[in-house]
Formats: structure tokens, C-alpha cells, sequence
């Protein structure tokens, strides 16, 4: 049942922000303190947060009705979550961690990683 949920949150979660990538790049930047410069830049944002967030919230929402999918889904967003850290762990390196923004994100992902972490760990198969 616990999966359930946290599949359900991933969806809307996910998918609201990726949908507001997708469809309102300008207005999602400014909430998230970058700038769009240029008509790539808006590109890359509807593709890179856009596009990726929206489909991890539809592949949730496929894991929800299709749990035979769930599994994989969390090691896929293990994978993922995985590598944003990284990207974390790089920025307080270079001394750029200096925002809430971050920090309030790297919370919301390390608990994502953990929870991915434990979740895959019970279901005794490898994660990788």
C-alpha cells in the first residue's frame, strides 16, 4: 500500500511539474530562479524538465494500475534521483549550494533515494 501512495505522489508530483516545464517554460524558470535567454533555452527546459518529469509522472501512474511495472520504475528513479545528487554533491563542491531552493530539493530527493533505496532492498532482488 505504501508504494501505492508514493507512486501516486511521484504522479502528481512529477507530472505537475513536468507538465509546467512542458507547457510554461518561462513562468516555470522564474520560479526556479533560472533565466531563459534564447528560443534553445526554452527548448531545453520544455525537454530536459519537461519532458523527463512529465514521463516519470506518467510511468508512475502506469505502476500504479500495473504493478508488475513497479520494480522497474523505481530502480529507473533510483537511477535518476541518483544522478541529480551527484549534480548536488558537484554544486557544494564549487561552493554553489547557497540557495532554500536547494536545499529544500536535495531534501526532497535524498528522502526519494532513501525510500527508493529501502523499498528495492525488501523486494530482495539487485538494484543495478
Amino acid at each position: 500500500m505504501i508504494n501505492k501512495i508514493f507512486l501516486l505522489f511521484t504522479a502528481i508530483m512529477y507530472g505537475w511539474l513536468g507538465g509546467w516545464a512542458l507547457f510554461e517554460p518561462a513562468s516555470y524558470v522564474e520560479q526556479v530562479g533560472l533565466t531563459l535567454n534564447s528560443d534553445l533555452g526554452s527548448a531545453e527546459i520544455r525537454s530536459v524538465y519537461g519532458g523527463i518529469n512529465f514521463f516519470i509522472g506518467i510511468f508512475a501512474l502506469i505502476a500504479i494500475f500495473q504493478p508488475k511495472h513497479q520494480e522497474q520504475f523505481f530502480k529507473i528513479l533510483l537511477f535518476i534521483i541518483s544522478g541529480i545528487l551527484f549534480g548536488r554533491i558537484i554544486t557544494l563542491i564549487y561552493g554553489e549550494f547557497t540557495s532554500a531552493f536547494l536545499v529544500g530539493f536535495t531534501a526532497f530527493e535524498v528522502v526519494y533515494f532513501v525510500f527508493l533505496y529501502i523499498t528495492l532492498k525488501n523486494m530482495k532482488r539487485k538494484i543495478f
